[in-house]
């Protein structure tokens, strides 16, 4: 149980730590307190009174790969990358943050079914406008160059990010499906990545 010796910022870090590795292995709604609490080596008052709910623990969690998001793809989106290297790398940063955060697409659906206000006003802060009107200026050099076909901004956009987070809401229903464990079905996620990458730019070019 909690160790006196140790300093308060060090036991909240412990039950978010925890928290984050059971959401991932057992997801948000097969997740209590009470188990963060066992698993943290702490109890079930002490979790509360640090984050007062699990949806707020959670959203802790959902806040740290959001940054994450940001900084990884939003970043490569709006580089100077050479077109064909930028699509990868963005694709490759989506799959690097949802094999990290896999329960975040199950969390995104939840809250634009219960709270779509607060998750709108989340992700106006990191302007997808700017970004998208960035990758727009993009795709029409490209076009203009003649190294990819024409091709509508919004639809290039919702292709990937379609193609990248459906595996991961997908995930529980595909490892039961084909009877699969968590490690193989991860490993399948991998190895569809590549084909992804390839799908896409085969898409893209002429």
């Amino acid at each position: 149980m909690f160790n006196k010796e140790q300093t308060y910022p060090e036991v909240k870090q412990r039950i978010l730590d925890v928290a984050r590795d059971l959401f991932i292995k057992n997801g948000y709604k097969s997740t209590s307190i009470r188990d963060i609490a066992t698993a943290s080596e702490t109890n079930v008052a002490m979790v509360n009174y640090y984050f007062r709910s699990k949806y707020n623990l959670f959203e802790i969690i959902f806040e740290e790969a959001f940054l994450h998001l940001q900084e990884k793809i939003f970043t490569t989106l709006m580089s100077d990358l050479p077109f064909f290297e930028l699509v990868e790398t963005a694709i490759h940063s989506y799959y690097e943050m949802l094999l990290k955060y896999p329960q975040i697409p199950v969390f995104i659906l939840n809250e634009i079914n219960q709270n779509p206000e607060h998750l709108s006003a989340r992700v106006r802060k990191i302007d997808p406008y700017g970004v998208f009107m960035r990758m727009s200026e993009r795709i029409r050099e490209e076009e203009k160059k003649g190294t990819i076909k024409e091709t509508p901004p919004v639809d290039f956009l919702l292709n990937v990010l379609s193609l990248c987070v459906f595996p991961f809401i997908f995930r529980i229903l595909g490892m039961n499906v084909a009877n699969v464990s968590q490690e193989e079905y991860t490993q399948m996620i991998k190895d569809h990545e590549k084909y992804v990458v390839q799908f896409v730019i085969n898409a893209l070019k002429k």
